[in-house]
């Protein structure tokens, strides 16, 4: 009887996860609403409403990668199949090498966005501090979702801005919805729910 338990427990805890990990896609398909979308790599994240794409704007010079999205103030790039899910030395130096003119590092924090454990790194690039440019700081991002890592960074910005916590935190809104919109393409949910609960069951016996 008590492995008849674990089998029903264990049968739930899939269907649980199975629905958690696609209720994005369940939600779209019952609305019948079509975002407007960027893809990199083999993932896609929604536009938000009232931004749009460096490739729109004609703009792609203002951007890391072919297709960020703006709202014409900062500009925000993304990167799948990160090599790792929190900021080292590794992140730090691809960070670095992406930028023309020095790179220093302000700050580390950590901190929970759509549930999902985010290390953060906030930096300047003194080249871009002068009489003509005065947006010279950025924040990246560094996390796990969907059996992949990623990392997603906001430049430019001003000293003003980073030491306005209001607009920090409206940074942090901005990207926790860019992260709850996020999907790996290659990701399937069933398979990915049946053996992260493989693992867990097999503990119990």
């Amino acid at each position: 009887m008590r492995n008849q338990e674990k089998l029903i427990g264990l049968l739930i805890i899939i269907l649980i996860i199975f629905i958690a990990s696609n209720i994005n896609g369940i939600n779209s398909f019952l609305s019948g609403t079509t975002d407007k979308t960027i893809e990199f790599g083999h993932s896609a994240s929604v536009v938000p409403q009232a931004w749009n794409t460096t490739k729109e704007l004609n703009q792609t010079n203002m951007s890391k990668t072919p297709d960020a999205i703006t709202n014409e103030y900062v500009y925000i790039d993304h990167w799948d199949d990160w090599p790792e899910d929190h900021i080292t030395s590794i992140s730090e130096a691809k960070f670095r090498a992406l930028e023309d003119g020095g790179y220093k590092v302000l700050k580390n924090e950590y901190s929970t966005l759509s549930g999902v454990p985010v290390s953060k790194q906030y930096f300047t690039n003194p080249s871009r501090d002068n009489n003509q440019v005065w947006n010279h700081v950025g924040v990246s991002y560094v996390f796990p979702k969907e059996d992949t890592n990623y990392a997603i960074q906001v430049h430019y910005f001003t000293s003003h801005d980073y030491n306005n916590t209001t607009f920090l935190r409206e940074v942090d809104d901005r990207i926790e919805d860019d992260m709850a919109n996020i999907h790996n393409k290659n990701f399937n949910g069933f398979i990915s729910a049946a053996n992260h609960t493989y693992q867990i069951v097999s503990g119990w016996f």
